[in-house]
């Protein structure tokens, strides 16, 4: 049998220095990838990676707090009471478990006539800071899976904290009552700007965009990620729509 590799990479790291320095926060990265063969009789495989960014030292709290939610986030629910390693081992064994499962009936099924190919899997988890402004810092995770088909699916979701107490913070925290409206027009104005070419408007299911909870907070502005088929088709990927914050101040709290 073919050895399966994993190893882990791990590193203290300072956020940068605009957020260890302002807020006391600092981070390490735990990384893996390995391979898990479907059996010794082909050569499709399971390729799993996972490379995420957690909280080593800040305020007491706020390290519990985050890191949790981090977890939940990455994982979910059923990791929730693990630490990130442990989290990582028993995630990296479900999902293995999963492929194996899913795919060794049809190895053995006489009528299943297609390639190893078609039975590879891909499963990466990648969660990293993405931003910080004030005493918010956003984390976001993105996820590509594989499971057989035309394409895979990406997926980029966004956990926003206060740095201070590691809660999250999400839009009615953040604004003021009755944002919606105006926040949907500032979105839908800057929408075009978020496109890779002018003709790609074409392409959109909808012009007229509303908050969706999905964003990160940066220095110059608040960015919005609508994904894969949510307001446009597959090909435009994930769509990332920013707003200045000076355009934002008679909205926040």
């Amino acid at each position: 049998m073919r050895n399966i590799s994993l190893s882990f990479l791990l590193a203290a790291a300072c956020i940068c220095c605009i957020q260890s320095c302002k807020n006391g926060i600092s981070t390490g990265t735990l990384s893996t990838s390995a391979t898990y063969p479907l059996s010794d009789s082909t050569d499709a495989e399971l390729e799993l990676k996972i490379d995420v960014e957690y909280i080593i030292s800040g305020p007491g709290a706020a390290v519990r707090n985050i890191n949790s939610a981090i977890i939940l986030g990455l994982f979910g629910e059923k990791y929730g009471e693990m630490d990130i390693q442990e989290a990582v081992s028993a995630y990296s064994a479900a999902v293995s478990a999963e492929y194996r499962e899913a795919n060794r009936p049809l190895l053995e099924d006489s009528l299943f006539s297609s390639p190893a190919a078609m039975l590879n899997w891909s499963d990466w988890t990648q969660g990293a800071v993405s931003g910080t402004h004030g005493n918010i810092l956003s984390y976001t995770v993105t996820k590509y899976t594989y499971t057989g088909g035309a394409h895979g699916m990406t997926s980029e979701t966004t956990l926003n904290f206060d740095t201070d107490n590691g809660s999250l913070i999400g839009e009615t925290e953040l604004f003021q009552d009755g944002y919606e409206e105006r926040l949907s027009s500032l979105l839908s104005l800057h929408l075009p700007e978020a496109l890779q070419e002018p003709g790609d408007t074409a392409m959109l299911f909808t012009r007229d965009i509303r908050p969706n909870g999905n964003f990160r907070v940066s220095e110059t502005g608040l960015t919005y990620i609508y994904n894969q088929y949510e307001i446009g088709p597959y090909v435009l990927g994930a769509v990332e729509v920013t707003v200045p914050w000076e355009e934002l101040k008679d909205l926040l709290r």
